[in-house]
């Protein structure tokens, strides 16, 4: 079985269509690993969070929450929330939805219901930003796993691969790989295939 693992989509549906396409992926034979941050900067989260929902329905992929995703969850409630994600790319999010609020507030909902903190094999770790390093993964903080950034082995026996901070290329550090490639910001998305780590970028 191969994993296919994918972060930091932030609203490029296209990209996310095609990459999936270069991987020839396959639900009967691949695990699907979504890292987060669904929206937010890009044009189309929506569409986006529709396919990542059609993803975890219909093929059992798994995913993962981001920071980006927790502001967009938190800020139905929480006012502090919703001046950080404003900060952080909402205008793009919210013009995806051409004002349809209900429609926000069920995508909210069910991002609150189904995304995972981090998902674990017996040789990887799959989290959004990272882990803090030598801390077992039941003592983890929840802000440290969608907001981290360091290069240092973690020390918990397995790879743990995640994305958060943009890189120029995937990058090996220790322990750690980092396909957040930057799509963000007009970079390429890019996916990892494990355990051939084999990679396919758009």
């Amino acid at each position: 079985m191969r994993y296919l693992v994918v972060s930091d989509i932030h609203g490029e549906a296209d990209k996310l269509d095609q990459v999936l396409d270069k991987a020839e992926y396959d639900p009967q034979e691949d695990q699907l690993i979504l890292l987060g941050d669904y929206i937010d900067r890009g044009p189309s989260s929506k569409r986006v969070i529709e396919k990542v929902k059609r993803l975890v329905k219909d093929d059992s992929a798994v995913a993962i929450k981001g920071n980006h995703d927790d502001m967009f969850i938190r800020s139905k409630e929480d006012l502090e929330a919703m001046e950080l994600w404003k900060m952080n790319g909402a205008a793009t999010t919210i013009q995806s939805y051409e004002g349809r609020m209900e429609e926000v507030k069920e995508d909210q909902q069910w991002l609150e219901e189904n995304l995972h903190l981090y998902y674990e094999t017996d040789d990887y770790i799959f989290v959004h930003a990272g882990l803090e390093p030598e801390t077992p993964l039941e003592q983890q903080d929840e802000d440290t796993l969608l907001w981290t950034r360091h290069e240092e082995k973690v020390g918990l026996g397995k790879t743990v691969i995640h994305g958060h901070t943009p890189v120029p290329e995937i990058a090996y550090y220790e322990d750690q790989i980092d396909i957040d490639t930057g799509a963000a910001y007009g970079g390429k998305l890019t996916m990892l295939e494990l355990p051939s780590h084999k990679v396919y970028t758009v």
